[in-house]
């Protein structure tokens, strides 16, 4: 009995999965982007409309923020005003109960 070696050969749809399979890998791994990518991102970062823009959108996010924080802030003084009234309420009722 003689046994034939046979090479596996994957179907033409298993390699094109294979082959998206790794191109998507790329993103996955980190891969970098080409060299004239990278010089685009660059240039474009050092851009002044580009670092404006950023600088606005950032602004504009802390004064959101600080919304937010005197908000809390002011929720915070009411709420600690509202524990010193039931300590002071809480004292009168004792003092009642023991007359």
């Amino acid at each position: 009995m003689s046994q034939e070696s046979k090479t596996y050969q994957p179907t033409p749809e298993q390699l094109e999965r294979w082959k998206l399979l790794d191109e998507h890998d790329g993103a996955i791994a980190g891969r970098l982007p080409p060299e004239e990518e990278q010089v685009r991102i660059f240039k474009e970062f050092l851009e002044t409309d580009f670092v404006t823009d950023q600088l606005e959108k950032v602004r504009a996010h802390k004064e959101k923020l600080l919304k937010k924080l005197k908000s809390a802030e002011e929720y915070e003084q009411l709420l600690l005003e509202k524990i010193e009234e039931r300590k002071e309420g809480g004292n009168e009722k004792v003092w009642e109960r023991e007359k």
